[in-house]
């Protein structure tokens, strides 16, 4: 997939349109209705996106993403798309809706198909997506406005409703909305060594500011490194018995692994909760905590790969 900031003609293709900052089940339904429609049309596909979430711009709080930027252009990768454009949205924002269909998405792309969700929007004037499909025959392209995607026909899936579930530890709801597992990847970094000395060494990431944050609290879960898959116990908080400091932690014991991988970006994969982050009365009462919780999850790891 070839990608860009910055508008480039590249004409007679079809569009999809949104956001997709989760690349839930409905983004990838989106995702998919346009790779087959253009199939069947013999046309490029690409997605026109931003850079940044167009909501924030019009909340009174920060709204968080809950992926990376990265890890949404590889899922769209992985799908089949030809491009994708991530705009800086304050370029276009002052634009109403005419004017970027018009000297936007048409003077740039004269799309022969756009795909949008029922719920997007455009335009500094806010208009909804039947404005893309009232001007069809004026410009000359087929629009397929996406309706809701509900789970099992009964759950809305939205990025909101999924952001909401991450806050509150419903991990199974995340997973299943999001259709995978609710994940975070960074680089390793040097920590200092407490976990190591209490029995249970782990590898220390710090969670990206942008990312929605889970409860504190033990994780069972599984890491990517260097390709491989490995069962991780996840713990993810504020060291609360040890810590001199109030600093968020994240760190993951890995399963019958002892390789240095400092330095480098790797992936946890959240499954499921264990307990909440929780303050006890001694250092060994924390290690004799640990060295339970890390027996339990030998036992789980070692059910899940033999």
């Amino acid at each position: 997939m070839i990608t860009s900031n910055k508008l480039e003609k590249n004409t007679g293709i079809a569009l999809a349109l949104g956001y997709f900052d989760a690349m839930h089940l409905g983004h990838r339904k989106l995702i998919k209705t346009l790779l087959e429609e253009a199939k069947k049309r013999d046309l490029k596909t690409a997605v026109i996106t931003f850079s940044q979430n167009p909501a924030g711009y019009f909340s009174d709080t920060p709204i968080l993403n809950i992926q990376t930027q990265k890890d949404r252009e590889k899922i769209i990768d992985d799908m089949g798309v030809d491009y994708m454009y991530e705009l800086n949205f304050e370029n276009y924002k002052d634009m109403t809706a005419m004017e970027y269909l018009q000297n936007v998405l048409v003077e740039y792309f004269q799309p022969k198909l756009i795909v949008a969700g029922y719920n997007h929007t455009l335009g500094a004037d806010v208009k909804n997506a039947d404005f893309i499909k009232e001007n069809e025959s004026k410009f000359g392209y087929t629009a397929i406005i996406m309706p809701e995607f509900l789970y099992q026909g009964k759950e809305e899936v939205s990025s909101s409703i999924i952001r909401k579930h991450i806050e509150y530890g419903h991990l199974n709801a995340t997973n299943a909305l999001l259709g995978k597992n609710f994940a975070i990847r960074n680089s390793v970094i040097n920590g200092k060594k407490l976990a190591t000395n209490l029995g249970c060494p782990t590898a220390n990431l710090v969670w990206p500011d942008s990312i929605v944050k889970l409860p504190y609290g033990v994780y069972y879960g599984y890491s990517k490194v260097d390709g491989k898959i490995i069962p991780a116990l996840i713990a993810w908080g504020l060291k609360p018995t040890l810590a001199t400091e109030k600093e968020e932690k994240l760190e993951a014991h890995l399963y019958d692994f002892d390789k240095n991988i400092y330095g480098k970006i790797i992936t946890l994969i959240f499954v499921k909760k264990v307990r909440d982050e929780q303050h006890f009365a001694s250092a060994q009462e924390l290690k004799n905590q640990i060295m339970e919780d890390k027996a339990d999850f030998y036992r789980w790891a070692k059910a899940k790969f033999g």
